[in-house]
């Protein structure tokens, strides 16, 4: 609205030309808000809705309306597709009172709207749906919204598979209705029962019946389907004997047989070597082992052969039944040695007085070859016992605290260190006498001479410890670490510098600067370093926040913010401005401070 009209309407009101009941209504509104804005009738709210010298502003609808404007940023739907670059108010139309409808739909009326706009068009029963069914959603305002309806099949129908079939409802059925079933292309393997050999050839209606029936079907079972021909004689399930590929293909499990395991030598005989009355009916000689086996033993060992035989093979005594005496002798067998063949300890060539009760093994050497080649003579003459037991000769059982007796003990990061990490050697055997003891030996050096003078007095310990590298013992009193800098990582201010990667080195740590603008971008191109007076970023900012919360504008911008300014936003004066180069910037630094800067006179030739 021009000054001049403003100014017509001044003078109209001090005259009373408007009455009492004109003086407290809104007279710059040209009607009321629809129920839905009510929130938003009077003149102070203008603003919200238009910008100065324009009509609706899109920028100011979508800033409430969120979820509109993120369509119209991404290109979804009909906002961001059909209606992109389009003023609101085509189609939302305002100040036509209370009852008043927001929504002008494309087409006459909600029910006559082309939902192909939207992107996604009604087919099939989706056509006979009403809108309600499923745009049931609310907006983070708690207001009804058409936009945050899926299109997924599941987030407007109940799955009756319970999600076994995946989610692509469209491989199965289509729009047209549910029992409009294509199974041509289903995959039945997605299904609880995965169809196998012949039941690949078996037609759906042998299972599924006629007319369809695809839920509570029984099949936990065989006998669900098939007859039992053994009449319950086997309490085994089918599969135990039979497989998928035919009832032909027998392959009786041990577990399937009963009364005799046919673990062993029994796998290969013929059934009928045993079961000479039918391969269903037992043995006419009985199930016992002596049945078909003579007794073989002198000794009263009773008819149980398979206490100490397994199966067939009679030459193979279990290996428990061995392991079980040797238990009572001076050497039990424990780790390792429970997996040594008898005769790599009793060996054939011994004679028979050293093979057994004079066999040496008073120490590990009486059978093991000493791997270190007399290196730990001096522990205990070398024995294994301290660092190796018989569950194997890795790993070790040398400990941290067992280092500690040795010429370099283990603190920090280096207790994590594998021991071929320092003891190199080829493999298989590692070099446990090392004269290298200082970081350098074993550590680079990536400050190259920054640290010469500490290195020299003190080493890299003069800095760092063993507990890790990211734990410097440094003082930072030079440039104490205050407010965020103290969570800031090293290599944020201290990154390698061109010369440094040129050199192949680290870091810089040494002349790094200690100004703000030597590590943050001036984000506001220079305005408070180029122009009277120069200010440096800490006269508003600190090195807890950039943010400035909140912001003392008399004290650091000589302006104070009073009245129906302080409702005003900081971008209402302070406005984005690109410059010539392309860059942008907030401009914080204004050329005028007069009401007449920034407002029209609206008594304009009355006041003078």
């Amino acid at each position: 609205m021009s000054a001049r009209v403003i100014a017509g309407l001044a003078a109209l009101l001090a005259h009373g030309g408007l009455g009492a009941a004109g003086a407290s209504a809104q007279f710059l509104s040209p009607g009321p808000l629809a129920r839905p804005h009510v929130q938003l009738e009077g003149d102070d709210h203008c603003e919200d809705c238009h910008s100065s010298g324009r009509r609706v502003d899109n920028q100011r609808c979508t800033h409430c309306h969120d979820d509109v404007g993120n369509q119209v940023r991404a290109g979804r739907g009909m906002h961001g597709t059909e209606y992109r670059g389009k003023q609101c108010g085509h189609c939302h139309v305002e100040h036509r009172g209370r009852s008043h409808k927001l929504i002008r739909w494309p087409g006459g009326s909600r029910e006559a709207f082309d939902h192909g706009l939207t992107g996604w068009k009604l087919e099939g029963k989706h056509r006979q749906a009403k809108c309600h069914d499923c745009h049931r959603q609310k907006n983070r305002r708690g207001a009804p919204t058409f936009l945050a309806a899926r299109r997924t099949c599941g987030s407007c129908h109940e799955d009756p598979h319970d999600q076994r079939l995946g989610t692509r409802c469209t491989q199965c059925h289509d729009t047209q209705g549910w029992k409009n079933v294509r199974l041509e292309g289903f995959d039945h393997d997605l299904a609880r029962f995965e169809l196998k050999g012949k039941h690949r050839d078996a037609e759906c209606v042998k299972c599924h019946q006629d007319p369809p029936k695809y839920r509570d079907l029984k099949f936990g079972n065989c006998g669900d389907c098939h007859q039992d021909p053994h009449e319950g004689r086997f309490a085994e399930r089918c599969n135990g004997c039979h497989q998928e590929g035919g009832w032909r293909d027998v392959r009786m499990a041990r577990s399937a047989h009963p009364g005799l395991s046919l673990g062993g030598g029994h796998r290969k005989v013929p059934c009928v070597a045993c079961h000479d009355r039918g391969r269903t009916k037992a043995p006419s000689r009985g199930g016992r082992c002596v049945s078909c086996h003579g007794v073989v033993h002198e000794a009263p060992f009773g008819k149980r052969c398979q206490s100490c035989h397994r199966g067939i093979r009679w030459l193979g005594v279990k290996p428990k039944l061995a392991l079980a005496a040797h238990a009572r002798t001076p050497f039990p067998l424990h780790g390792k040695h429970l997996k040594v063949p008898c005769g790599n300890c009793h060996r054939a060539e011994l004679p028979r007085a050293e093979r057994y009760r004079g066999l040496e093994f008073a120490r590990c050497n009486d059978c093991h070859r000493d791997a270190h080649e007399g290196r730990f003579a001096s522990r205990d003459g070398g024995e294994c016992g301290p660092c190796h037991d018989a569950h194997g000769f890795a790993p070790t059982r040398f400990t941290v605290e067992m280092h500690a007796d040795a010429a370099f003990p283990l603190i920090g990061k280096h207790v994590a260190v594998a021991c071929k990490q320092c003891h190199e050697m080829p493999r298989p055997r590692l070099d446990w006498h090392l004269s290298a003891r200082r970081c350098l030996d074993c550590h680079d050096n990536p400050h190259g001479t920054q640290f010469a003078a500490e290195l020299h007095d003190g080493g890299c310990a003069h800095c760092h410890s063993p507990l890790g590298w990211t734990s410097p013992n440094i003082d930072h009193g030079i440039w104490p670490l205050t407010g965020v800098h103290s969570t800031v990582p090293c290599g944020r201010c201290h990154d390698p510098t061109p010369e440094d990667r040129r050199a192949g080195r680290g870091a810089s740590y040494r002349g790094a600067p200690r100004q703000c603008e030597g590590c943050h971008a001036d984000v506001h191109l220079g305005q408070f370093r180029l122009s009277e007076p120069v200010r440096g970023c800490d006269h508003c900012h600190g090195n807890t926040t950039f943010r400035i919360d909140p912001f003392d504008h008399a004290g650091l911008a000589g302006y104070p913010i009073e009245g129906s300014h302080e409702r005003l936003a900081c971008d209402g004066c302070h406005h984005m401005e690109t410059l010539r180069n392309g860059e942008q910037a907030i401009r914080y630094r204004l050329t005028y401070s007069n009401c007449a800067d920034c407002h029209a006179d609206p008594h304009g030739e009355q006041a003078q």
